[in-house]
Protein backbone atom coordinates (compact mmCIF):
# COMPACT_ATOMS: atom_id res chain seq x y z
CA UNK A 1 0.00 0.00 0.00
CA UNK A 2 1.23 3.32 -1.04
CA UNK A 3 -1.85 5.62 -0.86
CA UNK A 4 -1.04 7.78 2.22
CA UNK A 5 -4.65 8.60 2.87
CA UNK A 6 -5.46 4.64 3.25
CA UNK A 7 -2.18 4.70 5.53
CA UNK A 8 -3.51 7.53 7.53
CA UNK A 9 -6.92 6.25 7.74
CA UNK A 10 -5.18 2.89 9.08
CA UNK A 11 -3.37 4.28 11.19
CA UNK A 12 -6.13 6.65 12.82
CA UNK A 13 -8.62 3.49 13.70
CA UNK A 14 -5.31 1.78 15.14
CA UNK A 15 -4.83 5.07 17.44
CA UNK A 16 -8.46 4.27 18.46
CA UNK A 17 -7.94 0.72 19.05
CA UNK A 18 -5.65 1.54 21.67
CA UNK A 19 -7.08 4.72 23.20
CA UNK A 20 -10.40 1.94 23.61
CA UNK A 21 -8.35 -0.75 24.73
CA UNK A 22 -7.03 1.75 27.59
CA UNK A 23 -10.12 2.59 28.78
CA UNK A 24 -11.01 -1.29 29.28
CA UNK A 25 -10.40 -1.73 33.12
CA UNK A 26 -8.63 -5.33 32.89
CA UNK A 27 -6.05 -6.80 34.46
CA UNK A 28 -4.24 -7.63 30.94
CA UNK A 29 -4.35 -4.87 29.50
CA UNK A 30 -1.40 -4.31 27.07
CA UNK A 31 -2.02 -0.85 26.57
CA UNK A 32 -2.23 0.54 30.35
CA UNK A 33 0.62 -1.73 30.90
CA UNK A 34 2.89 -0.38 28.05
CA UNK A 35 1.99 3.03 29.13
CA UNK A 36 2.65 2.47 33.26
CA UNK A 37 5.92 0.28 32.91
CA UNK A 38 7.54 2.85 30.78
CA UNK A 39 6.36 5.72 33.55
CA UNK A 40 8.42 3.92 35.53
CA UNK A 41 11.39 2.93 33.54
CA UNK A 42 11.90 6.28 31.74
CA UNK A 43 13.66 9.45 33.72
CA UNK A 44 11.16 12.53 34.20
CA UNK A 45 13.68 14.06 31.90
CA UNK A 46 12.42 12.73 28.94
CA UNK A 47 8.85 13.07 29.90
CA UNK A 48 9.57 16.60 30.30
CA UNK A 49 11.29 17.02 27.30
CA UNK A 50 8.61 14.56 25.13
CA UNK A 51 4.98 15.90 26.64
CA UNK A 52 6.04 19.14 28.78
CA UNK A 53 5.21 17.69 32.33
CA UNK A 54 8.02 15.13 34.34
CA UNK A 55 5.39 13.58 35.96
CA UNK A 56 2.61 12.41 32.50
CA UNK A 57 -0.70 10.49 33.20
CA UNK A 58 -0.27 6.68 31.84
CA UNK A 59 -2.68 8.25 29.33
CA UNK A 60 -0.28 10.75 28.11
CA UNK A 61 2.28 8.33 26.79
CA UNK A 62 -0.18 7.45 23.87
CA UNK A 63 -0.28 10.57 22.38
CA UNK A 64 3.51 10.85 21.93
CA UNK A 65 3.68 6.98 20.60
CA UNK A 66 4.96 7.41 16.69
CA UNK A 67 4.59 4.49 14.11
CA UNK A 68 7.29 2.17 14.27
CA UNK A 69 9.62 2.87 10.75
CA UNK A 70 9.38 -0.79 10.11
CA UNK A 71 5.47 -1.14 9.13
CA UNK A 72 5.11 -3.05 5.95
CA UNK A 73 1.89 -1.70 4.13
CA UNK A 74 1.76 -4.27 1.53
CA UNK A 75 0.00 -7.80 2.43
CA UNK A 76 0.40 -10.40 1.11
CA UNK A 77 -2.77 -13.26 0.61
CA UNK A 78 -3.79 -14.23 4.14
CA UNK A 79 -1.59 -11.40 6.05
CA UNK A 80 -3.18 -8.63 8.41
CA UNK A 81 -1.50 -5.45 8.84
CA UNK A 82 0.95 -5.21 11.94
CA UNK A 83 0.90 -1.37 13.09
CA UNK A 84 3.50 -1.24 15.43
CA UNK A 85 3.38 2.56 17.66
CA UNK A 86 6.71 3.34 19.83
CA UNK A 87 7.97 6.05 21.91
CA UNK A 88 10.19 8.61 20.32
CA UNK A 89 14.16 8.87 20.64
CA UNK A 90 14.32 4.80 20.43
CA UNK A 91 13.92 4.55 24.22
CA UNK A 92 12.38 1.18 24.29
CA UNK A 93 12.43 -2.18 22.58
CA UNK A 94 9.07 -2.83 22.91
CA UNK A 95 6.14 -2.15 20.72
CA UNK A 96 2.82 -1.46 21.06
CA UNK A 97 1.31 -4.34 18.15
CA UNK A 98 -2.39 -3.03 16.57
CA UNK A 99 -3.36 -5.83 14.21
CA UNK A 100 -6.00 -5.39 11.57
CA UNK A 101 -7.42 -8.18 9.26
CA UNK A 102 -7.62 -6.81 5.55
CA UNK A 103 -11.64 -5.62 6.47
CA UNK A 104 -9.57 -3.04 8.81
CA UNK A 105 -11.70 -4.72 11.99
CA UNK A 106 -9.03 -4.58 14.85
CA UNK A 107 -7.67 -7.94 15.51
CA UNK A 108 -5.83 -7.10 18.59
CA UNK A 109 -3.28 -4.75 20.37
CA UNK A 110 -0.38 -6.72 22.32
CA UNK A 111 2.74 -5.55 23.57
CA UNK A 112 5.46 -7.16 21.67
CA UNK A 113 9.14 -6.64 21.57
Amino acid sequence: MNNTEQIQKLEQKARAAMLSVYQNDTDDNAVRLYAEHHLEELEPEYWLKNLGTATPQPLQVLKVLELSPHIDWVLEEDENYRIDFTLPEEVTQYVLCVELDRDETVVGVSMES
